[in-house]
């Protein structure tokens, strides 16, 4: 039978993908699941630590009740409360079952991302390598050891589940309305597990025009966008809006950059993160972008046209090395909405977590360059593929030397400190509070203390604690003037007027005394510890009438006091 001339082959590009999402390699992605789940077992034993994980969890009543109608900080992130919620629920406050969830949850990450790989026609060789890399690279440490930061790969693992599932729609000329409707419902559930969630539009985008041309018809394919955007536009705004309402400070000190200023931090950021990318040694829970003699640093300037050479780069070698643009636009997808536009909140500039899912794309990128290097210098050929394995072996050993620095907060946060990142003096007060709670090193505790009022007086919870301290060190008439300073700026607080008020019962300022106790009992009838303070100033200056009736209401109410 005479063959075909019109006919065209198919690409051997093609019939090797086909074969790779066949049953021969089935056993790949269990075995990088397996490889990212072990990593981080290193850190099963790793503490709750004080920054944030208290608030996101033990102390956050959307976790406590299980209430998911409740928002925490002004975020409203349900699925996430509710994972927390189910560690709670099995061990309380323990830490270890919150690393496992989080762990657990970057396992099946890496199964999906390997899934995904191949789903967009990339070989198995690139594939596996770069989802060795996603699975173990030392910069996933703070979104999988940090349990505040679980949102990250829990969003994430339903914004990969929707993608695949938009895969499965987009490969056939009519759609798939089943498949369809599963990607719109785990994008859903991703936004409702964080709302960085809001970029996966810009990732099917980047899929459909620049990985693998979609057999979806291309007016159906148009519609098919219009939900996700409308969606990522609502989740988008209302996060604004509630965080806005709960007096949550929407960009604060972290906004006060000018317009251009903006330009350059944004063009600045991928350059920092893809070197920490290569170069993971010098990584951070916190990252600032310090002006010198008031203005940025010569790098910042030049920020713009590397990016620009790179831009080019990627549109000049497109056809002869296409990972460079692919790999790019991932990254960029996914990286978008989380660089340095405006800032909601003042701990949110640079981040290491933002890098979750986007370093997928300069994974792949690494990867297929270092593949290309082999096949372009085969004489050296040998020495490529050692200084790659060199570099995944030390980026293993990185990463457990990271994850061991998050087992407290002591030790992640003087890792910032020592990085010289103190977040306008936030970093020692951490340092400083996790101190004073494990009682063994007051003395440094109030040095960090000290320091961090220093470096920004405003600082009010360094008052309170610090005022704390001084009241246990018997110091009374500092603990009255740092809680009063504190009272000033969070009028509120109306526990700190009952520690205020014993400072001043050792004073011997008694009147005093029994107007903070009296301020407290006010605001929280129920607090039975102030009765007994208020009653035995009272008996000390005379009025023993008052007194015994303070005393009697504290022995009825303190078994209730909350």
């Amino acid at each position: 039978m005479a063959k075909n001339p019109k006919a065209k082959p198919k690409s051997a590009s093609s019939k090797s993908v086909k074969s790779d999402i066949s049953s021969d390699n089935n056993w790949q992605p269990w075995v990088l699941a397996a490889t990212a789940f072990l990593l981080f077992c290193t850190g099963l034993s790793n503490e709750l630590l004080g920054i944030d994980d208290h608030m996101a969890t033990v102390d956050n009543p959307a976790v406590k009740n299980m209430d998911l109608s409740t928002f925490n900080l002004g975020m409203y992130a349900p699925l996430t409360w509710l994972g927390y919620g189910l560690a709670y629920m099995i061990g309380g406050a323990k830490p270890f079952w919150y690393h496992l969830m989080s762990a657990l949850a970057h396992a099946a990450n890496v199964w999906l991302a390997y899934r995904l790989l191949l789903r967009l026609d990339v070989r198995s060789s690139v594939a596996f390598a770069a989802t060795l890399l996603f699975a173990i690279h030392p910069i996933q440490v703070e979104s999988v050891s940090w349990i505040a930061g679980f949102s990250t790969p829990l969003f994430s693992l339903f914004c990969l589940l929707s993608a695949l599932f938009y895969l499965d729609h987009s490969e056939k000329e009519e759609g798939s309305s089943q498949h369809y409707a599963l990607s719109i419902l785990f994008f859903v559930a991703a936004c409702l597990a964080k709302s960085t969630a809001v970029m996966l539009p810009l990732l099917l985008l980047v899929f459909d025009f620049f990985w693998k041309k979609p057999a979806l018809a291309s007016r159906k394919r148009w519609l098919g966008y219009a939900p996700y955007f409308l969606l990522a536009l609502c989740f988008g705004l209302f996060t604004f809006y509630t965080r806005a309402a709960a007096g949550v400070d929407v960009g604060g000190e972290a906004n006060s950059y000018s317009a251009l200023e903006r330009v350059l931090l944004v063009c600045y950021t991928p350059l920092l993160y893809w070197y920490k990318l290569l170069v993971p040694t010098s990584l951070s829970v916190y990252y600032s972008f310090d002006k010198v003699n008031g203005s940025l640093p010569l790098m910042y300037y030049a920020a713009p046209v590397i990016l620009a050479v790179v831009g080019f780069a990627a549109w000049r070698f497109r056809q002869t090395a296409p990972y460079l643009h692919k790999g790019l636009l991932f990254y960029a997808a996914n990286i978008f909405f989380a660089l340095p536009f405006y800032s909601v909140g003042s701990f949110e500039l640079c981040a290491d977590h933002y890098n979750y899912l986007a370093c997928i794309g300069i994974f792949y990128l690494l990867v297929s360059g270092w593949q290309s290097a082999q096949q372009g210098f085969p004489s050296f050929s040998g020495g490529i593929q050692w200084l790659g394995r060199i570099w995944v072996a030390a980026l293993v050993l990185l990463s457990l030397f990271q994850i061991q620095l998050w087992k407290d907060t002591i030790s992640i946060v003087s890792n910032a400190i020592e990085k010289g990142y103190h977040q306008n003096g936030r970093m020692y007060e951490a340092r400083a509070i996790a101190y004073a709670n494990d009682r063994k090193d007051l003395a440094s505790a109030m040095r960090d203390f000290d320091k961090a009022l220093e470096i920004n007086p405003k600082l009010a919870d360094s008052y309170k604690f610090r005022g704390s301290l001084y009241g246990v060190t018997k110091q009374y008439a500092k603990s009255v003037a740092d809680l009063s300073k504190y009272l000033e700026l969070k009028p509120g607080d109306t526990e700190q007027y009952y520690n205020r008020g014993l400072s001043l019962l050792n004073l011997n300022r008694m009147q005093e005394a029994i107007a903070d106790f009296t301020r407290t009992l006010e605001a929280n009838p129920d607090f039975a510890r102030a009765y007994r303070a208020r009653g035995n100033a009272y008996i000390s200056i005379g009025e023993t009438a008052k007194g015994d009736a303070d005393l009697a209401e504290w022995e009825k109410r303190k078994g209730n006091e909350r």
